[in-house]
């Protein structure tokens, strides 16, 4: 498992040092890539791939049922929903822009992908495991208010951005089946139900094949940014940074995933050793929500579906929401 590699990387060569040489250097960079490509490259294709069929399949009405909606309660249900989906977040990202596309509003979009970025139930579980019960509890509910929270203020901040998200990449506006023209009515009713399915499997595939295309770049980009700054950065320089029980030191750990990218879950053996070493709850907090979300590839993904703007003012609020929340936390929670 890739947080199992990355604790044999980091705990056999506690960061680098002048000692090392070149060839150490990118031997280990490279072990950390390929680990983390092993365990995170399936489950890209495999969000890709169920995007894409929620795409041709799942109606607009369902959409509008459930990620549609001024009561609050849809947007509880959509925060909620997105923190038991298992997927981390580069499954997150594809599944929400797919959702977007089908019909969903903007608001319960972004609440959806960003409590689902935060956590799914395996990292629950694995939370549970690493960190305890009360930790595994304080990160589901804090996950389900910072879907929330980023939901409601990214639909004011984004207004502008609205009717671009709702975009496929070829263009078209959500619910758009594709630029085929209308079929006739009369060849409609001769077409079999074998016909219809493998039509329906070719849209599918065209979907996947563009979608990756357009997001799996900045994945690699991503897991090698990350393979470079796990062998080279000491860890006691974060354990410096983020040692703090304030809400500055909440910031400055919602900031932490900005150089890296934590697969949701792999954050947690890193977040366990900081807080034996004396950071603050809070600032723990807003490290398990903003780690799996504010980095390189979702700013890459989101900036190709929204703009490099739209992009950075969501990533923004993530951090401040998690900033926020995680100081809130850590006053409650002393």
């Amino acid at each position: 498992m890739v947080t199992e590699a990355r604790a044999r990387v980091k705990t056999g060569r506690a960061g680098y040092n002048g000692g090392m040489d070149v060839t150490s250097t990118v031997s280990a960079v490279a072990r950390v890539f390929a680990d983390a490509a092993l365990e995170i490259v399936p489950l890209f294709l495999l969000a890709i791939i169920l995007g894409a069929i929620l795409e041709e399949f799942v109606s607009n009405r369902t959409i509008e049922r459930f990620l549609t909606g001024r009561h609050p309660a849809t947007m509880l249900v959509a925060s909620t929903t997105g923190a038991l989906i298992p997927l981390c977040t580069c499954g997150m990202v594809p599944l929400a822009i797919s959702l977007r596309r089908r019909g969903s509003d903007l608001k319960h979009t972004f609440a959806f992908l960003t409590a689902g970025a935060a956590v799914s139930v395996p990292v629950l579980l694995l939370t549970w495991k690493i960190l305890g019960l009360g930790w595994m509890l304080v990160r589901f509910a804090t996950s389900v208010i910072f879907g929330l929270v980023v939901g409601y203020a990214t639909v004011r901040a984004l207004r502008h951005e609205a009717a671009r998200s709702a975009m496929s990449p070829g263009g078209r506006t959500a619910g758009s089946s594709g630029p085929a023209a209308e079929p006739d009515p009369a060849v409609e009713q001769d077409v079999t139900p074998i016909r219809v399915h493998r039509s329906r499997t070719g849209a599918v595939l065209r979907r996947f094949r563009g979608q990756v295309v357009e997001y799996f770049p900045w994945v690699l980009v991503s897991l090698a940014l990350a393979a470079v700054v796990n062998v080279l950065v000491p860890r006691h320089m974060v354990s410096v940074l983020y040692g703090q029980k304030s809400a500055v030191g909440s910031l400055l750990a919602a900031l932490t995933g900005v150089p890296f990218y934590f697969c949701s879950g792999a954050e947690l053996p890193l977040a366990g050793e900081l807080l034996a070493k004396g950071m603050g709850r809070g600032p723990g907090v807003a490290l398990l929500l903003s780690v799996p979300i504010v980095n390189v590839l979702t700013f890459g993904v989101v900036g190709r579906w929204l703009g490099p703007r739209g992009a950075a003012v969501y990533l923004g609020l993530c951090v401040a929401g998690a900033a926020v929340i995680g100081t809130i936390t850590g006053w409650i929670w002393a």
